[in-house]
């Protein structure tokens, strides 16, 4: 996952694996100001029902996108809906 920290404008890459995201709580520090974000919340520590980034982002009235992994296994999600093109991946 590859996200903007919103508190200090800091960008950086997380590995969250899919049973923590959909059945567990997942909380990523951001490596700049030290923020801690909720991007899932299945165990109900910080809230009344199981959320995910994803419900946060809606109730805010945020754009939410879904879209397939890329070939380095990202997905960006950005504020204002505008997307990142990205040319093919070469290995070496």
């Amino acid at each position: 996952m590859t996200f903007t920290c919103k508190p200090c404008a800091h960008r950086s890459r997380h590995r969250v694996s899919k049973q923590a995201y959909h059945g567990g709580t997942v909380l990523i520090t951001c490596p700049s100001c030290k923020n801690r974000h909720v991007i899932a919340d299945h165990l109900k520590i910080f809230s009344d029902k199981a959320v995910t980034v994803e419900d946060l982002m809606r109730e805010k009235g945020q754009l939410v996108k879904r879209g397939e992994l890329g070939a380095d296994g990202d997905v960006e999600f950005w504020e204002d809906g505008t997307e990142t093109k990205r040319g093919k991946v070469e290995q070496t």
